[in-house]
């Protein structure tokens, strides 16, 4: 991996293939390698950059509150460091969060989006104390067995396979846990942006699993009619909050549709 100081972060990312610019941004706990498949498949036709977010996977983990919208300002930084003027930007879940944004701060930068198991509302209330409460222990005193369970059963599907579980699972054990709560309140704590979606007007591809535990459907739909843009909606059967991962030849097929 490449690394970069943006916004005063050291980040890591991978930067392959030559052609349109596609920036992937990974979701929550997950890292750029969740985005295998489709570099994989893409790389001969686009130029992929795929990031790791602060705290996560190889980039810098440190104990320092910031938000979606620092996020935002990361991309931004590296297009810059990097010289792109215009991607179609993507991402997972909070990937997506950040997508979004970008394509309201910054839409001259946006060609497209890909929004993948992602919404533009804020965190469930109901919730944020349970996924807080969580990454306070994780903090405090490292992963246990039934956190760890606890996040599989959220970030995959119910048709997700043991061995795809718990190779993240082993990843999510060797992580830095003591700045769980960072980490997690960018993603607790965002703003709303649902009732801005009528101000992007970029090209989008709606991605969501009929099996994401994290998301529901109904947030998804409310977010691909927002979108002036949207191009397709698909709903795939047997993905969950990780669809690249677990259905990775039903999401390149809908995303190389997109982008002909």
């Amino acid at each position: 991996m490449q690394r970069a100081v943006l916004n005063g972060w050291d980040i890591a990312f991978d930067d392959v293939g030559s052609g349109p610019v596609l920036f992937l941004i990974h979701g929550l706990l997950m890292d750029h390698t969740m985005f295998a498949p489709q570099v994989d498949t893409l790389r001969d036709r686009y130029r992929l950059i795929t990031p790791d977010l602060r705290n996560h996977g190889d980039s810098e983990s440190r104990a320092e509150s910031h938000t979606q919208w620092d996020a935002v300002e990361d991309a931004i930084a590296l297009c810059n460091k990097l010289d792109i003027e215009s991607a179609i930007f993507g991402g997972v879940s909070q990937g997506g969060f950040q997508s979004l944004r970008l394509a309201l701060k910054y839409p001259d930068r946006v060609a497209g989006l890909i929004l993948i198991e992602t919404q533009a509302g804020a965190e469930d209330p109901t919730l944020v104390p349970i996924y807080e409460g969580m990454s306070e222990v994780v903090a405090a005193e490292g992963w246990n067995d039934f956190i760890l369970d606890s996040v599989a059963a959220l970030l995959f599907g119910t048709s997700a396979s043991d061995d795809l579980k718990n190779h993240w699972i082993e990843r999510w054990r060797k992580m830095n846990a003591k700045h769980a709560m960072q980490t997690l309140q960018a993603v607790t704590r965002r703003d709303d942006v649902s009732s801005r979606l009528s101000e992007i007007t970029a090209p989008a591809l709606v991605i969501h699993g009929l099996e994401d535990a994290a998301i529901s459907m109904d947030r998804a739909q409310a977010t691909a009619d927002g979108l002036k843009g949207l191009v397709q909606f698909v709903k795939l059967e047997h993905a969950g909050h990780s669809a690249t991962v677990e259905q990775p030849d039903l999401v390149n097929e809908a995303i190389v549709r997109f982008l002909r």
